[in-house]
């Protein structure tokens, strides 16, 4: 059965209280050791999730940021296109808040 007779405790799945899951302040100040998602797998795969989240975050961030430039050049060059309209037909040019 077991080697040198000595006897193996039978492995414990530690599960809540079935009052605690019931009442959500019940486990809110309360560390367990045997949490799945305070084991280590639980938390490199919560950390590479988030780590592929935060990539995927600053590739959307300097998308918008090239997109926000881009727009930037583009009403600089339709500003100057209207100066150049408005003298040449002699019309009063108002800049307005924003003006480049």
């Amino acid at each position: 059965m077991y080697p040198y007779g000595y006897y193996q405790a039978p492995q414990v799945q530690n599960d809540y209280n079935q009052y605690d899951q019931l009442d959500p302040y019940a486990q809110q100040n309360q560390y367990d050791p045997y949490d799945p998602d305070r084991q280590p797998q639980q938390l490199e795969r919560r950390v590479n999730q988030l780590e592929r989240q935060n990539e995927r975050q600053e590739r959307e961030i300097s998308q918008l940021q090239r997109d926000v430039n881009q727009l930037q050049r583009r009403l600089q060059r339709v500003n100057q296109r209207l100066r150049q309209v408005e003298r040449r037909f002699n019309f009063p040019f108002t800049p307005f808040d924003g003006e480049y």
